[in-house]
């Protein structure tokens, strides 16, 4: 047995709340504690430090689970739940990374709304579920720049990569082609629950509460 061995979830939940409680600065900050001790994650606005929340809850589940050495097959999934419009392209592409990187599965379910960065998000999951009447919003997004030509001139080829890395993540995820994302990439696109499984980035609809 590892050294690292997992207690149980309550008595984990108990004893991380008890040594952090200082630090914690309202009720909903334990609330939102014991969600990511029972893998679940919740997504609205995609702000600035996101990226590094979510990673740090992936990477600690992946970690007790590969210190217990469980199969793959048999980890109890991290559950993604996504409302949002969208936020901080850096971010989105952590929080990307990280799901991809992520042995331990993760689920999407998209509760209401994943537009522009929340759409990246929910189609790089293992597994998406949308609520029947959830709603996406795919675009590029837009962005702004400041200081000389130059240096706007080396952030306007860096973002261009950025774009690429988006396309990149449409096409893997989805069954929308390079000719159809090329027609569409410069629009807000918007698709609901129905729509998305024609466009395969959607693989259930959910019936019952998740």
């Amino acid at each position: 047995m590892s050294d690292f061995e997992i207690y149980d979830l309550s008595d984990l939940m108990s004893n991380m709340i008890e040594n952090v409680k200082e630090d914690l600065k309202s009720f909903d900050d334990i609330i939102d504690l014991q969600v990511a001790l029972d893998r679940q994650i919740y997504i609205s606005d995609i702000r600035e430090g996101l990226g590094t929340s979510i990673d740090g809850v992936i990477r600690f589940w992946n970690q007790q689970d590969d210190a217990n050495d469980i199969p793959i097959e048999d980890r109890k999934p991290i559950k993604i739940y996504i409302d949002s419009n969208g936020g901080s392209l850096d971010d989105t592409l952590t929080i990307v990374d990280s799901i991809k990187m992520s042995n331990t599965p993760v689920i999407g379910i998209c509760t209401g709304k994943a537009y522009s960065g929340g759409f990246f998000i929910f189609i790089s999951c293992d597994k998406r579920i949308a609520y029947p009447h959830s709603s996406f919003l795919f675009h590029e997004g837009s962005t702004s720049t400041g200081g000389t030509a130059s240096q706007f001139d080396n952030y306007a080829q860096f973002y261009k990569k950025q774009l690429n890395q988006l396309m990149n993540i449409v096409l893997d995820n989805s069954n929308i082609t390079a000719g159809e994302y090329k027609d569409i990439k410069k629009d807000d696109v918007w698709y609901d629950a129905e729509e998305g499984i024609k466009k395969g980035f959607v693989d259930k609809i959910a019936k019952e509460l998740i």
